[in-house]
């Protein structure tokens, strides 16, 4: 993809479209990648925030959540093993989560991953897939 800007914004202004829509807050992510997972261009924006701390985060192991180092962490997941984040394909390793939100697909320069943080697992996998469909078909 020549024009990873452009086509990121667009696929960024459509997942932030539907959080809107479902009425979510969070953080959308583009990435691209080879096809080693070694080169990457990412493109991140918040819907509205990048962290939530609950009401009452005393006695929890974390007080909050960092939807960004979560969006991340997805995208890792993916880079190593080919597929959508949460797939349960290998033991989760440590600096992931094995949560869903991510969406990877194989396109001619290597792979697109789109990935969404804030919202249930199946709300955040669903604005990644509204994303990557918004990807341009490529000839």
């Amino acid at each position: 993809m020549d024009n990873f800007q452009t086509v990121s914004g667009m696929m960024i202004d459509e997942m932030e479209s539907h959080a809107r829509k479902l009425g979510v807050k969070g953080v959308a992510l583009v990435a691209s990648m080879d096809k080693y997972g070694h080169s990457w261009l990412s493109r991140m924006k918040a819907v509205e925030t990048i962290k939530d701390i609950p009401a009452n985060p005393e006695g929890h192991e974390y007080p909050g959540y960092n939807f960004i180092g979560i969006a991340y962490s997805k995208a890792a997941e993916m880079a190593d093993t080919r597929l959508n984040s949460g797939s349960k394909s290998r033991p989760v390793y440590q600096g992931e989560f094995g949560y869903q939100g991510g969406v990877i697909r194989e396109v001619p320069s290597g792979f697109m991953l789109t990935v969404f943080s804030g919202a249930s697992g199946e709300q955040d996998l669903e604005i990644a897939n509204v994303g990557m469909i918004a990807y341009p078909r490529e000839e």
